[in-house]
Parts: C-alpha cells; structure tokens; sequence
C-alpha cells in the first residue's frame, strides 16, 4: 500500500469508530431530536454527525473487506483463504476475555447500579441477556442466528456477520479453484446450508463487506472509477440520503420500505468503496524508499489499531458508564442538550476509546479482527 491509502484506510477506521460511540452515546443521554426544545446551530450539526451509527458500521465492513482482499492479494492462491481464517483466528482469541469482562460490567450494573432502570427498562437501548447459552453461543459466533447476544453488547451480531462472511468468501474460492466435481458439489451444499441458516440482516452487511474484498483484491487500481470530486459526492450524497431517510418504513408499500432500511447502507458502502479506488493506486513503494512516519501518523495507527476493540468492546462499559453518572451522580438519561452534557459526553468517549485501547494491549490482539494486515 502507498502511504496515502494506508492513512486513509487507518483514520477511516478510528474515526467510524468514534461515530459509533458517539451513535450509541447519544440515545442514552440525550432526548431524541424531535423532543428537543431549542433547535441550535450546534445541536443540529451534532444530531445529524451522531446519527451516522450504521453508516459507521458500513465503512468499518469495507475496510475490514479492505483488509482481508489485501491479505489475499498477497498471498498465494493456495494459501490465500487459509492466511484469512488464521488471522481470524487469532483474533478472535481476544472475544473470550471480551466477553467474560462486558458479563461482569453487566452484572455489576444490572445488580448495583440499575436505579434509572437502564438494565431491565430500557430494551430499546440493549436487551441484556445474561446466560450461559447465550455465552457460549456468542463464543462461537451462533449470533443472532440462534441465540440473542450476550449480556448489553448488541455489536456482536455484527461481530459475526464478519466471520461467516468471511467463511462463505473462503468456502466458495477454495470449491471454485479446486476444479473437481465433487469438491465443488460439496462446497456449493456448505455455502447453500450456511446462506440458507443466516438471517435477512445478514445480506446486505455480507455485500458491503465483499465490496471492500473487491476494492483490496483488485487493486491498485490503474485507473479511477470516477473524478476524485464525483467520489467524494457520491459518498456525501448516499450518506445524506440515508441520514435523512431514518428508520422511516413507511417511505415505501410493504415490503419495500423494510428493505430499504436494511439495504440503504449498501449504498453508502458502495460510495466509500468508490473512494476507496480513488486512493488505492499506486503500487507500494520499497521499504528503503520510504520515509519514517511521523508522530501524527504513529498516533493514527495507534487510534486505528484499537478501534475494533472499540466496536466490539464499548457497549458494556458504555451502560455502565452511563449508569454511575445516573445511579451515583444524578445524570437522568436522555436529557436537553447543553454544554455539560457535551462535555460529559465527550469524556465518555474518551474513556471508552482509552479503556479498549488498554484491553487491546492488554490482549495482544490490538486489530480485533478489522485491521488484517498490520
């Protein structure tokens, strides 16, 4: 990769992964924007940059595509899906200290820190599902599939909708390079029984991540898609559409209107990806040839390696987080925007991207998954 793409790709990564919390944050702590009282110039811009949560999560499946097409564009044909599922692999070793420590957050929170009701009140925040089938199952990725997820982290669902898209892009090159009947027979039953047992939410989040595979495959791109300009607005374009059309079901008849509320963030990955190219150009340079990063680009990296630690990890600690400051300090949930509440709120983030940044360290998995390729 050239320096460029290579920073593009690690401050894409660490910046949707403060949107995210900043998405998750917000409906805590603030009331939603059609109850607020006085409608700011800085309330506005801050309600609108919050509510890119799933558009966050779009751009964090492309770079995680990204990466995992980079990994096997270097690799041999041979070797390429095997590298994949091992680097999976020691990735995942960090989901069982991650799960265990969000249990005990939750417990903790649920039994000494629910006076607001935020653990058994509020199911629209996160449903907290404290059992062991719900344990185990998340360990091996049966989310949300066949089991809810564990404890207040809803963001294992999307946890496991990159290792089963990652499975399926691995079975169905492995079946199509083997050239023999019966091993591509069998590989079409394992694709078909594993399509056949995801959900509907699984699709649309499986194309955006193959949209990244293309663009990390197939590049450097000799030459752009589009006009660096026309990428740019098409990305603003899809991300102001989907903002503005919501959660709105009812923009079309039935079905429709449900189906474009899933796959609407297929747009906004397309327009990243798009991007994407634009960067992804020239070939990588010799070692010898480049200079040493500087400070802004050692802290860059530093923020992108924890920010899937970040997505899989700030839930828990987000609700209890939020529950000390209305248990122990008397902050009510969901209240009128003001200066202390941004200020509360920007301190809450930090805390949750420094904490994973530690667990991240503390782990030695600090890429969790996203970034495939140090």
């Amino acid at each position: 990769m050239n320096r460029r793409f290579e920073t593009f790709l690690d401050t894409s990564l660490w910046i949707s992964a403060v949107m995210t919390l900043l998405y998750h944050f917000r409906f805590l702590m603030f009331v939603d924007y059609d109850a607020l009282h006085e409608k700011s110039g800085v309330d506005q811009v801050f309600y609108f940059l919050s509510g890119l949560g799933h558009e966050s999560f779009a751009v964090f499946f492309v770079l995680n595509g990204i990466f995992a097409g980079l990994l096997l564009r270097r690799m041999p044909p041979a070797q390429g899906e095997l590298a994949l599922l091992r680097h999976w692999w020691r990735s995942h070793l960090a989901l069982l200290p991650v799960l265990v420590l969000g249990g005990l957050l939750d417990l903790a929170g649920a039994h000494f820190l629910n006076g607001s009701g935020l653990y058994s009140d509020f199911p629209a925040f996160s449903t907290v599902t404290l059992s062991w089938t719900a344990f185990f199952g998340n360990l091996f990725m049966l989310q949300p599939a066949l089991v809810p997820t564990f404890g207040s982290n809803g963001m294992l669902y999307l946890y496991a909708y990159l290792w089963w898209s990652c499975c399926l892009l691995v079975l169905t090159r492995r079946a199509w390079r083997s050239g023999k009947p019966w091993r591509m027979a069998i590989g079409a039953a394992l694709v078909l029984a594993l399509a056949s047992w995801m959900p509907p939410t699984f699709w649309p989040w499986l194309t955006i991540w193959l949209l990244g595979v293309a663009v990390g495959l197939r590049g450097p791109w000799p030459r752009p898609l589009v006009h660096p300009l026309a990428a740019w607005a098409l990305l603003a374009t899809v991300i102001l559409f989907s903002r503005l059309t919501g959660a709105r079901t009812d923009l079309l008849p039935a079905p429709w209107g449900h189906m474009l509320m899933q796959w609407k963030y297929v747009l906004v990955g397309m327009g990243f990806a798009v991007l994407a190219t634009i960067l992804h150009r020239s070939p990588k340079l010799p070692a010898g040839d480049a200079a040493a990063p500087s400070l802004l680009a050692r802290i860059n990296r530093h923020l992108a390696a924890s920010a899937s630690m970040a997505f899989l990890f700030h839930f828990p600690l987000m609700m209890m987080l939020t529950a000390i400051g209305a248990d122990l300090f008397g902050h009510q949930l969901m209240q009128q925007p003001g200066l202390l509440c941004y200020v509360l709120l920007g301190c809450a983030v930090t805390l949750c991207y420094a904490a994973s940044h530690a667990l991240a360290r503390c782990i030695g998995t600090p890429d969790g998954g996203a970034r495939l390729i140090a």
